[in-house]
């Protein structure tokens, strides 16, 4: 009897495991049929995300269900919001492969005896095969969901798939933890409190129904809940949860982040850019300070000497849907070019700093370029003549360093001037750039590693000159090379200046290009490009 008792159970054990065998097999096979469709895992794709240098979102865009879902890594969410997690969806996530036999039995016994569905067992990866393919709750669908789940499980690690499912979770009108740390806290998920994370984690059954606007006092039950079974596990400490369960939850949502809107706007294609958040703001605060100077358009922009990178962008004095951006538009540069007709005629050996220069009435084919205040001083040394910004002396240089020389340089410093032929108004300032381009061609200027047409004693001999008189409103001795510019018809008015360790231009005018009375740059671009300088 008892030997045929053995027999009996190893028959049993045999066609046991061949079932499993078989099973497996079928599942296999199964998979080479129908494999996971990983790309509806990503069919809504990702919200882009600009970041200051420092890490802080400027803009988060909507994907393309209009959703947020800001894409992180495992190591980016909080340990304690990992915990959370685990412990109330899928406590043996690291140990089972997809689907959990010991979560499978509690669930089967629990609705057995209570009569209806009182519990699931869908762990992590049966919830993300499920957003890869929506089903209605039953046996069949739960089934299927197993399926993929094991699929998934074997083509990528745990770590993947905790990542996955951390970014692609939904959690009332955004996905992913990232994107609701930031919906409801203002927060990065790295940054989420023992509160924070389990707010966030029970939520997960029915984010729209258990949201902290509209049924809070359920979430906060589930959330305290969550608490003391994070407390009873060791991951937090008695203090941790008695301020945890003290925390309140959050009144409303978050707006999401909008800083920078004209560098943003430009830069729709990077990531993680250089902008400075906190120069960012004192430029903002610079325009809102000194008023409109009469004109209606205003541009700053600060760039890196060492780079060139612009780290604070403004392009008008408020920013709308259908602004016009002035630190791209192209404008004459008036006198804010003298300088690099300087430097090539130190560099050509035509003048020198103390050398003095005619400053008489001239006649060249019939043009007669005239001093900006319309006087001639007769002579003038070259250290006065390019601070002041007398106009014949620098036309004079022009002619004699000749046209090609300019041109070269101007190449050297990524200004193009327009199709047609380059003459010597070029002096006075008739070549087109836009705000940027002069911010980023005199850092490049500025740059004695620079390889430029003109050497970089010479280059620093130009700024030298620029910086004998201190930028008005700053105090002597900050060694500030700076230049204003003001162009034909009083159109543009400049003033760039160029610090230790950034670039300032400032510029402002009319947008549809008339002149205006008072739009001279010592007087509307200087004192705005002086506050912003005293901020670096």
């Amino acid at each position: 009897m008892r030997r045929r008792g053995w027999q009996r159970a190893a028959r049993v054990a045999l066609v046991g495991a061949l079932g499993v065998v078989v099973l497996l097999l079928a599942e296999r096979v199964a998979a080479t049929w129908a494999p996971f469709p990983f790309d509806r895992l990503e069919r809504a794709g990702v919200s882009t995300v600009m970041r200051a240098v420092d890490g802080t979102p400027l803009r988060v865009t909507a994907n393309r269900e209009g959703e947020r879902l800001i894409q992180i890594e495992v190591q980016d969410a909080a340990p304690i919001l990992l915990e959370a997690l685990l412990l109330a969806e899928d406590r043996r996530f690291h140990e089972h492969g997809g689907v959990d036999p010991l979560a499978v039995a509690r669930a089967a016994w629990s609705n057995l005896t209570g009569g209806r569905v009182v519990s699931g067992a869908s762990t992590l990866t049966m919830q993300l095969a499920r957003m890869a393919e929506p089903r209605s709750r039953t046996l069949l669908a739960k089934g299927i969901e197993a399926f993929r789940a094991r699929q998934l499980e074997r083509s990528w690690s745990k770590r993947q798939i905790l990542c996955e499912y951390l970014n692609r979770v939904p959690l009332g009108g955004v996905r992913g933890f990232e994107a609701a740390a930031w919906r409801w806290f203002g927060k990065r998920a790295n940054e989420l409190g023992a509160a924070d994370a389990a707010t966030l984690v029970a939520m997960l059954p029915a984010p729209s129904l258990l949201s902290p606007l509209s049924r809070p006092d359920l979430l906060r039950v589930r959330r305290d809940r969550l608490l003391i079974a994070l407390a009873t596990e060791g991951a937090i400490d008695a203090s941790e949860l008695a301020t945890a369960l003290a925390a309140e939850l959050p009144r409303e949502r978050q707006r999401w982040p909008f800083l920078a809107p004209w560098f943003c706007d430009a830069q729709v294609a990077a990531l993680d850019t250089t902008l400075d958040l906190r120069l960012q703001r004192q430029v903002e605060e610079a325009v809102a300070a000194v008023g409109d100077g009469g004109a209606d358009g205003v541009a700053a922009v600060v760039v890196e000497r060492a780079t060139g990178a612009a780290v604070a962008w403004v392009g008008g004095a408020r920013w709308t849907p259908d602004r016009v951006d002035a630190v791209r538009c192209r404008r004459d540069a008036g006198s804010t070019l003298k300088p690099l007709v300087v430097a090539l005629a130190l560099r050509d050996g035509v003048t020198a700093a103390e050398d003095v220069l005619a400053d008489v009435p001239l006649c060249i084919g019939g043009w007669a370029p005239r001093n900006f205040d319309g006087t001639f001083g007769g002579g003038i040394a070259l250290r006065d003549a390019l601070p002041q910004s007398r106009n014949v002396p620098a036309v004079t240089l022009l002619a004699q360093v000749g046209l090609d020389a300019f041109r070269e340089l101007l190449a050297a410093l990524d200004i193009a001037p327009a199709e047609r032929s380059l003459d010597l108004t070029a002096a006075l300032g008739t070549v087109s750039v836009t705000p940027l381009e002069l911010a980023r061609a005199y850092a490049r200027f500025a740059d004695l590693n620079a390889l430029l047409p003109v050497p970089a004693d010479v280059r620093c001999r130009a700024l030298a000159l620029l910086a004998n008189a201190p930028l008005p409103g700053l105090p002597e001795g900050r060694g500030i090379a700076w230049k204003t510019g003001t162009s034909s018809g009083r159109r543009d008015a400049w003033c760039v200046a160029v610090a230790a360790r950034h670039v300032v231009v400032a510029w402002r005018g009319n947008l549809d290009g008339h002149g205006g009375a008072d739009l001279i740059g010592l007087q509307v671009a200087t004192p705005l490009c002086a506050r912003i300088v005293a901020g670096l």
